[in-house]
């Protein structure tokens, strides 16, 4: 069965939620791009707020709570799209670690031919055929492509994105995506690799500067997060989903990570409101 893919333009989306009601941060079960020509607005992914100043992209992978909110009306398209649209090497866009879910762009030629990609997706998009399937998943991931140079320049600023270690590492991401709530030991992730712990230690630290171990907890900690935030879960329960056994010692890894215990940075802060007036997406 065919997962799901549509293409809208920011202004009709924005107006098809807000007749529906008023926007809160959400979530959904395919993958989201933005992709900004005008406008200024508030983007809230996980609770952290950047102010957007088009043109601009913003990446949203399943599951990620968000809020976008317009200050006037902009211009742009929206995709929704299934797994199935992202190939191999394009699906580590949508990472925690190396992604950043806000891109910044400038007037420019990668800017002129993402925009000519786009409009490409749009009208054929409007088609909704079948046949038009396969060609949206080739413009979508030569859009895609078009804008991995510029994201890995933001997210990191060394070449080894360059070399096998940085494969390693996209492959180390999307292991740990998939098995931090079970797995914490760095040794499962370096058997799952077929590398040795020392050689997946040295690639996380040439691409961000941090132990593998590091990052399994960061990982933890951002799903912890989330929950915290965006569920009514207790303390205890978040901790077990997170594979944690001892809620103390869950209070004990989040307070040394965040300086706050769970319920202290629950209570202070609260869901995002969107101001009267706006239109979120």
């Amino acid at each position: 069965m065919n997962t799901i893919f549509s293409v809208w333009p920011l202004d009709e989306r924005s107006n098809l939620n807000w007749r529906m009601g008023e926007p809160g941060p959400h979530c959904h079960a395919f993958h989201q791009v933005f992709f900004i020509l005008e406008g200024t607005g508030s983007h809230w992914v996980d609770g952290v707020e950047t102010r957007i100043h088009g043109p601009w992209v913003m990446l949203v992978a399943k599951g990620k709570k968000h809020l976008y909110l317009p200050d006037v009306q902009d211009q742009g398209w929206m995709f929704d799209f299934g797994d199935d649209f992202l190939d191999a090497d394009a699906s580590w866009l949508f990472s925690d670690f190396l992604a950043s879910p806000n891109l910044p762009l400038h007037k420019d030629e990668l800017f002129h031919q993402a925009s000519t990609l786009a409009r490409l997706i749009w009208d054929i998009g409007k088609l909704k055929t079948d046949e038009s399937r396969p060609v949206l998943r080739h413009l979508l991931s030569a859009f895609l492509h078009l804008l991995q140079s510029r994201i890995r320049e933001q997210a990191s600023h060394n070449q080894a994105h360059r070399t096998s270690d940085f494969k390693l590492f996209q492959g180390f991401l999307q292991q740990l995506d998939g098995s931090f709530t079970l797995e914490k030991e760095v040794e499962f992730y370096a058997r799952k690799l077929r590398c040795t712990t020392r050689r997946l230690g040295s690639v996380c630290k040439l691409v961000l500067g941090k132990t593998p171990q590091a990052l399994i907890m960061e990982r933890g900690i951002l799903e912890a997060k989330r929950l915290l935030l965006h569920t009514d879960r207790s303390i205890q329960q978040i901790a077990a989903e997170l594979g944690i056994e001892d809620q103390s010692n869950f209070t004990k890894a989040f307070r040394k990570a965040t300086g706050e215990t769970p319920s202290g940075f629950r209570n202070a802060r609260s869901q995002v409101q969107p101001v009267s007036g706006a239109k979120g997406t």
